[in-house]
């Protein structure tokens, strides 16, 4: 039997694998030289922002910068991740560690719906991370209040918010657990990894390839 009627006869059995799921799926990337293209789902203009890769490991990329129109210190966020069933979120520490910080995180339900709202991690158990409360000043955008967003677009997460005033130079980057999202309470289960940087007026650092245990 030639080799080309080996492959006819196998043709269908292999189409049936991968529909049925066996054929791995490639995600969609984020780079910084690539600009986005959300369009009007974020509500800011996202040009000019610095750009760089927060967390290699987890394809965390981070954009920020001051707000284009250079008025009232107005700072704006986007915080790119691959779309695995969890949450993701971006935290301001006032000395390095995640206790004591506040951070927005954002998720996205498996029927689409994304919600994104403000944290203060006052403590190590759920109950002591209240939603909707914490210290950012979430700016106001077009007159109205802009609230934090989150969108999923090409098998990725986009995080967006604005801050009012100079924001911490200590961040904290976390990704969730998969499926295992905030239920009617808001109140976060305990992250998947978890990892600290830094970010400057122009650029940022990640602390390296590595996840950081933070126990929560």
């Amino acid at each position: 039997m030639t080799m080309d009627r080996i492959m006819r006869r196998w043709r269908p059995l292999l189409l049936v694998l991968c529909f049925a799921g066996s054929c791995s799926q490639t995600s969609s990337s984020d780079s910084c030289t690539t600009a986005l293209s959300l369009g009007s789902l974020i509500p800011f203009n996202t040009t000019g922002l610095s750009c760089f890769p927060a967390w290699k490991l987890q394809d965390l990329v981070l954009r920020f910068g001051k707000d284009a129109s250079g008025s009232n210190n107005v700072w704006n966020f986007v915080l790119s991740a691959p779309d695995s069933g969890g949450y993701i979120a971006l935290g301001f520490s006032p000395d390095g560690m995640m206790v004591g910080s506040s951070a927005v995180v954002g998720w996205v339900t498996p029927d689409g719906v994304g919600t994104a709202r403000q944290y203060y991690l006052g403590g190590t158990s759920s109950p002591s991370c209240p939603p909707d409360q914490g210290k950012l000043s979430l700016s106001l955008s077009r007159g109205a209040a802009a609230a934090p967003t989150i969108v999923s677009k090409g098998s990725r997460l986009y995080l967006a918010f604005q801050l009012s005033g100079q924001p911490l130079t200590d961040v904290i980057y976390a990704v969730g657990q998969k499926g295992n999202l905030p239920g009617p309470n808001g109140l976060l289960s305990i992250h998947l990894a978890c990892i600290t940087g830094t970010i400057s007026d122009s650029r940022g650092t990640s602390a390296g390839d590595d996840d950081i245990p933070v126990t929560r």
